[in-house]
């Protein structure tokens, strides 16, 4: 284990297919003007020791996580007569699973109920960005997209919630499916953009879960990343940067140089937020590290991975604030991390090069793949008991290899390869299922279910 304060700085304003393996190299930077891409970071203080906070620059509080077990702060201060209300743990009005078209340089607005497609959108203005992790708000009003190849896009779930002047034409101009994609700049429902072009690699994305209870507008977003690589989509020498940034406007407020926490191969391949707004990141593969960066302090720690042979891909963090990792690792398909004790519990029986994610009865869904000399040969799903660790029961997906795990509203089991299915988690009967996607690579908390099961039902 390592444990490191983090040098960090807040910043002000500023505005970047296929399966994935291992290696690459490359330089991280970090992102103080965001307008000009990432830069080195001055250097400041490490543990604010200075009574400035990290970085010399001490965070607005009434803007960060508090690091408590309160989940969204509904008691702030006020002004005369503006009444706060319960933004809500997610909404029972609408339900959907945002899927990245890394082909395309799009993502999918799928209505579960329906199975429809409703929108789709360009994710990077040169509509090169290859997209694959989204993150839903803590209330379900927006998503945020983060391109493989650099930069991350905020899209707003819902016409009333969009601007209809935003592409300077009256009206609202918004996508209507998957046969309608606007123009960049042309659809008023994204909401902004934030490029980072000097990265070569940016996976993770992961709302913090703390809402302005006013406005009820998103909380702050989390999002890393790095550069450097031969090629894009992958690092290089030097660490990850971990960005918090503004929801509302996509203003990076804080950067973090993760140190021990290594560029190369693909970076930083996944993240996730426990029900503190910590911010949670892991590499893929073998000899890989675990990270966290503290939503109130900025510090963070370093963990090393399970050895024998164990390959990290998908994260989630469950209720008791335990990240969980899959993994393809021979017949090794997943891990939980306990931070209290900083220990691992691994899981045999399986292989997994896609996503996992807990239920709403807390049991830990997982892809689980063909090959890699697991004794469960099969691209499907499976369930583990979070607390036992033994894997419960196998079911067959077919389209090829899972990618994306995520539960919806209802409870319903989302694995997505080349279409997304619908699958009821106890007959584990595919109930539904939608083809129309484009390319599709993505696993991460598609639908907000990880953030709103945390945040909402914290168990820890």
């Amino acid at each position: 284990m390592h444990w490191f304060a983090a040098s960090a700085v807040v910043v002000g304003c500023g505005s970047s297919s296929g399966d994935e393996g291992l290696f690459g190299e490359g330089t991280g930077s970090a992102s103080a003007d965001t307008s000009a891409g990432p830069t080195t970071l001055p250097t400041g203080s490490a543990d604010g020791t200075d009574g400035s906070g990290p970085g010399g620059t001490a965070p607005d509080a009434s803007d960060e996580a508090d690091g408590t077990d309160e989940g969204p702060k509904f008691d702030v201060a006020t002004d005369a007569g503006v009444v706060p209300r319960d933004c809500g743990c997610g909404t029972d009005e609408w339900s959907y699973i945002w899927i990245a078209n890394a082909s395309q340089s799009t993502v999918s607005k799928v209505d579960t109920t329906t199975l429809a497609e409703i929108g789709r959108y360009i994710t990077r203005p040169d509509s090169a960005g290859n997209p694959s992790r989204t993150s839903v708000s803590l209330g379900g009003r927006a998503v945020a997209v983060a391109n493989r190849y650099g930069g991350v896009v905020k899209i707003w779930a819902r016409p009333q919630f969009c601007d209809e002047m935003k592409n300077g034409q009256p009206g609202l101009q918004t996508s209507s499916g998957a046969n309608d994609v606007l123009a960049w700049d042309e659809d008023d429902c994204v909401a902004w953009y934030t490029p980072f072009p000097d990265y070569t690699t940016q996976r993770p994305v992961a709302w913090g879960g703390d809402v302005d209870p006013i406005s009820c507008d998103d909380e702050a977003l989390w999002t890393a990343g790095c550069g450097g690589g031969f090629t894009p989509g992958f690092g290089g020498a030097g660490n990850v940067y971990v960005h918090r940034l503004d929801g509302s406007d996509g203003t990076v407020l804080d950067t973090v140089e993760v140190q021990g926490f290594g560029c190369g191969g693909f970076g930083a391949y996944g993240g996730a937020v426990d029900s503190d707004g910590n911010f949670w990141i892991s590499h893929n593969g073998s000899g890989g590290k675990l990270a966290v960066v503290y939503a109130d302090t900025l510090q963070f720690q370093v963990w090393d991975v399970p050895g024998s042979g164990f390959a990290g891909y998908g994260i989630t963090v469950d209720t008791a604030k335990r990240p969980w990792l899959s993994s393809y690792g021979g017949d090794l398909g997943a891990a939980r991390f306990d931070p209290d004790t900083e220990t691992w519990t691994t899981v045999p029986g399986f292989a997994s090069q896609g996503g996992i994610q807990q239920g709403p009865d807390g049991r830990i869904w997982a892809a689980t793949v063909s090959g890699f000399g697991a004794s469960q040969d099969m691209n499907g799903i499976a369930w583990i008991d979070p607390e036992t660790a033994q894997v419960g029961d196998f079911a067959a997906v077919g389209g090829g290899t899972v990618k994306g795990i995520s539960l919806d509203i209802e409870g319903y089991v989302w694995a997505v390869t080349g279409v997304a299915h619908k699958i009821d988690p106890d007959s584990l009967v595919d109930v539904g299922s939608y083809s129309g996607l484009s390319g599709p690579y993505t696993y991460s908390d598609m639908t907000g279910w990880g953030l709103q099961n945390n945040v909402c039902n914290p168990a820890g």
